[in-house]
């Protein structure tokens, strides 16, 4: 089978790497994949999101607030429906394909081409108007507008939000597209919107290399907390500094951080010993969770946070709010420990049960075997591709 997989990179971000990912998943399952992407493309590539971002400017009433929290899919790359048509593939992958890949006209046409097509869906963009996380808006349950991310002069209920999630539903209804969510907490919001409340995702997790990661000897006390952009809003850094924060009289309790760090007064308040180390390469991640004894996750919105398999995957115990899709890596106090959203000294209780708890680091690397091996996911992915000629 030949698979096209069209993400807008494969290297940078959680839902990039997934993509790369399920690429490698498909091909050691036999079949042929072609990823296209903007890796590597010369700087003419970036005109459509220039464009795009211009007109999320305008349409925001020349308001910079929140214009890279949004996206609308009005620009793409100039020739790819044709280059990807032209390899002739039996299916077509959409992953991760905002900023300048893809248009939503363009995806009119691959679905138009009566090539089948699935889009992966990594966040809430495909069920909202332009935001990727709603951040507990509920407009998508009907349909989008007075969005709380426009500026309030330009708000409404015809405003970029509602126009967007017009084209969306016009899209949607135009072609066949197959959803899949790569968590059951996505799906849910999925079934809820009013954009799929027709069409909804099947849940097929992301891939995951177990063979990246290791059971190392473990460092006493060792917390470790991860992101791309660890002050990122969207990952909750001052909950975890105030978590920690709790731990004060933990002997031996000391935490060490990865990740870009835009803000270096971020972790100023942070009164437990702690490191950070920059961002890692797979192989300094790998290292450092083999050490670990516990992965933090302070998340606002997950919708599979990566980091957390990487260390249960490693022997550490996750811990983290229960909001995203937590639930389908963590089981409550047998796999980890899941907190109330926000709950702040439930979160630093989880830590301390992780640091003294009994469970062996191989009963957690076994959980993720079971659920997310590269072999496992694969072939439920061949099997749902088979389905849909």
């Amino acid at each position: 089978m030949k698979i096209a997989l069209l993400t807008t990179s494969a290297l940078l971000g959680g839902a990039a790497i997934a993509s790369a990912r399920l690429a490698d998943a498909l091909r050691a399952c036999g079949q042929e994949v072609e990823i296209f992407s903007l890796d590597g493309k010369k700087r003419s590539h970036t005109f459509p999101f220039l464009a795009e971002r211009a007109k999320i400017f305008m349409a925001n009433g020349f308001n910079r607030d929140n214009l890279f929290k949004v996206s609308t899919a009005s620009d793409g790359q100039r020739g790819l429906v044709e280059r990807v048509l032209g390899w002739d593939p039996d299916v077509i992958v959409l992953g991760w394909i905002n900023q300048g890949l893809l248009s939503l006209s363009q995806i009119q046409q691959l679905g138009a081409s009566g090539v089948p097509l699935v889009w992966m869906m990594h966040d809430m963009w495909n069920l909202t108007g332009i935001c990727h996380h709603s951040l507990g808006c509920m407009h998508y349950v009907g349909e989008c507008g007075r969005c709380p991310l426009i500026s309030k002069s330009m708000r409404g209920e015809n405003d970029l939000s509602h126009r967007v999630w017009l084209r969306k539903r016009d899209l949607y209804r135009g072609v066949r597209i197959q959803f899949v969510s790569v968590s059951n907490w996505l799906a849910e919001l999925a079934r809820r919107s009013k954009l799929l409340e027709d069409n909804p995702p099947v849940v097929i997790p992301n891939v995951f290399p177990m063979e990246d990661f290791h059971i190392g000897p473990k460092e006493d006390g060792l917390i470790i907390f991860g992101a791309a952009r660890l002050d990122d809003p969207i990952k909750g850094l001052h909950h975890a500094v105030r978590a920690l924060n709790r731990l004060t009289d933990v002997a031996g309790v000391h935490a060490v951080f990865f990740g870009e760090l835009r803000n270096p007064m971020a972790l100023k308040d942070l009164r437990i010993p702690y490191e950070h180390v920059g961002s890692l390469d797979m192989a300094g991640v790998a290292e450092l969770m083999s050490r670990a004894r516990v992965i933090l996750s302070s998340s606002l919105y997950e919708t599979l946070p990566t980091t957390l398999i990487e260390g249960q995957a490693s022997g550490a115990m996750p811990v983290s709010f229960d909001r995203g899709g937590q639930r389908d890596i963590v089981e409550h106090h047998r796999s980890g420990y899941l907190a109330p959203f926000g709950d702040e000294e439930a979160l630093a209780r989880g830590i301390s049960w992780a640091l003294e708890s009994d469970i062996s680091p191989e009963e957690l690397r076994a959980e993720v075997a079971r659920k997310f091996s590269a072999e496992a996911v694969a072939r439920r992915m061949i099997s749902l591709f088979e389905g849909l000629k």
